[in-house]
């Protein structure tokens, strides 16, 4: 097992992005007479793993046991840098959506020896990375064949709240990057509950502690996947909106998307 940090250049986001790789030690690998060396021989299963609000690429590391259950599961794991973007494209040019679900996933192919497997290639995160999760493995369903989304914000044209507060940071934030303080302006492309009703979707993790402040989201969210026949996992225990909540809750996950 090795964990790089390091930086690529993004064309998406016109600038360089830290990212930290977790990649497995090969214990399947072929001699190659002509290099001298051993070669993997099967490419690694892979989760693209996002973080949180006021996070970066080095949370999951060090808040959570990812290292030790990627070790054992023999999973590859990429977690970027996404600052507090919500993980969609800004009016700016700031276009992280497309960096996510395309430019990330091609960039680490090519760096290192992961599958290129719709099956083999999973997204999950935790609350407003829950909603990047879910947004972009549903909006690049091609990529992604499993999503998991923990403690999520879910962002939909039907909140019952309809306006953003802006008395704090990440509302107005949020509000800055919908441009309205509306959720019914919301466009189409980050509507959970649109992207989740189009004809093929990924398969589904969701789990929330019945403590956490967004547990009654969450909850409408699971009710509308059921009146919707739409096949999913969903996970209710104890728990708050911290990390070890969410770190015995990515150990289910990442088994369940192994199988």
């Amino acid at each position: 097992m090795a964990t790089f940090t390091g930086t690529m250049q993004s064309k998406e986001l016109m600038r360089k992005v830290s990212f930290t790789a977790i990649i497995p030690s090969s214990t399947k690998s072929i001699y190659d007479p002509r290099t001298e060396k051993s070669i993997n021989k099967s490419p690694f299963k892979t989760l693209y793993l996002l973080h949180g609000w006021d996070g970066n690429h080095e949370d999951w590391v060090q808040n959570t046991r990812i290292v030790e259950l990627a070790t054992k599961l023999g999973v590859a794991v990429i977690m970027p840098s996404g600052e507090n973007s919500f993980y969609v494209d800004h009016s700016n040019g700031d276009y992280y959506g497309r960096f996510i679900g395309q430019e990330l996933v091609n960039e680490t192919r090519h760096l290192f020896n992961l599958s290129t497997k719709r099956e083999d290639t999973w997204i999950a995160s935790l609350s407003m990375g829950g909603y990047g999760a879910l947004r972009n493995g549903l909006s690049y369903s091609e990529t992604f064949s499993k999503i998991a989304a923990f403690s999520s914000r879910i962002l939909t044209k039907n909140d019952p709240n309809h306006d953003l507060s802006i008395d704090d940071r990440m509302n107005a934030h949020l509000q800055y990057i919908i441009g309205s303080k509306s959720y019914k302006d919301l466009s189409l492309d980050m509507d959970i509950y649109e992207l989740v009703l189009q004809s093929s979707i990924p398969e589904l993790f969701i789990a929330c502690g019945t403590e956490d402040f967004i547990y009654e989201d969450s909850l409408q969210f699971h009710k509308f996947l059921k009146d919707n026949q739409i096949n999913h996992i969903y996970r209710a225990s104890p728990g708050e909106h911290k990390w070890n909540f969410w770190d015995r809750t990515i150990e289910e996950a990442i088994e369940w998307m192994v199988q």
